[in-house]
C-alpha cells in the first residue's frame, strides 16, 4: 500500500510518539517504588509519568492505525505553515530548551519559571500578527501572570505533591 505524504507523516509521527510512550513507561517502571517503606502504591514517583506514557503510546498507535486504515488526513495544518507559524514554533522550542537545559536547576525555581513564562508570553504575543494589546499592558499582564504561575506551580508541587525542586 502506497501512502500519501500526509499519511506517511502521520505514520512516522505516530511511531515516534509510540516509542516515546513505551520508553517513558519503561523508565517510570524502573523508578523506585519504596516497597521497603510500605509506601502507598498511588504515591510512588513513577505512577504519573507511567500513566502519561501509556496515554502517549496508545495515542501514537491510534495515529498510526488511523493513517494506515484511512489514508491519513489530506489537509494537515503542519504542511501549510506560514513564516509566522514557523517563527512561533522555533521560538517555543528555543525558550523551552533554554528553560529546561540552562535555567531549571541552575537558577532558583521561582526565578527560572517566572522568567520563562514572562519571556514566552511576551515573545509569543509579539510574534502574533493579530495581537491587540499595546506593549505596556502586555508586559504588565505577562509580569503578573509569570509571578502568579511560578508561585502557584511551586506551591502545588512542593506543598501538595511533596516534590523537592532544585535551586
Amino acid at each position: 500500500m502506497k501512502l500519501s505524504a500526509p499519511s506517511r507523516a502521520d505514520v512516522i509521527s505516530g511511531l515516534v510518539v509510540t516509542v516515546m510512550g513505551v520508553a517513558g513507561l519503561v523508565e517510570s517502571w524502573r523508578m523506585p517504588r519504596f516497597e521497603n517503606r510500605n509506601a502507598d502504591p498511588f504515591t510512588v514517583p513513577g505512577l504519573t509519568p507511567g500513566l502519561i506514557s501509556i496515554a502517549l503510546a496508545v495515542l501514537g498507535l491510534v495515529l498510526v492505525l488511523r493513517a494506515l486504515s484511512s489514508g491519513g488526513a489530506k489537509d494537515l495544518p503542519i504542511l501549510h505553515w506560514t513564516a509566522t507559524s514557523a517563527a512561533r514554533t522555533a521560538f517555543t522550542l528555543v525558550t523551552v530548551g533554554v528553560y529546561g537545559f540552562f535555567l531549571f536547576g541552575q537558577v532558583p525555581f521561582l526565578v527560572a519559571t517566572a522568567l520563562f513564562i514572562f519571556v514566552f508570553t511576551v515573545g509569543a504575543e509579539l510574534l502574533n500578527r493579530e495581537r491587540r494589546l499595546a506593549l505596556l499592558p502586555l508586559i504588565a499582564g505577562a509580569l503578573v501572570l509569570s509571578v502568579c504561575v511560578a508561585f502557584t506551580v511551586r506551591f502545588v508541587f512542593v506543598e501538595v505533591f511533596l516534590v523537592r525542586f532544585p535551586g
